[in-house]
């Protein structure tokens, strides 16, 4: 696992990767962020979106949907 990977997965395992979105998404939003950030981090965003997609299985805290 890369360092890249490694940061992610910190991410998943304190459960705040889902509050990490909404706040990025959310500076973006608030129109805080510079526009060369913006798409920087959209990017990155996409490429982890992916990365959980492809590696991960969501299981809500009550049990599978």
């Amino acid at each position: 696992m890369n360092k890249k990977n490694k940061a992610l997965q910190f991410h998943i395992e304190q459960g705040d990767y889902f509050g990490t979105l909404a706040t990025i998404l959310d500076l973006m939003r608030q129109g805080i962020m510079k526009e060369s950030d913006k798409d920087r981090i959209l990017q990155a965003l996409v490429n982890d979106l992916v990365y959980l997609q492809n590696h991960f299985k969501i299981i809500g805290k009550s049990g599978p949907l």
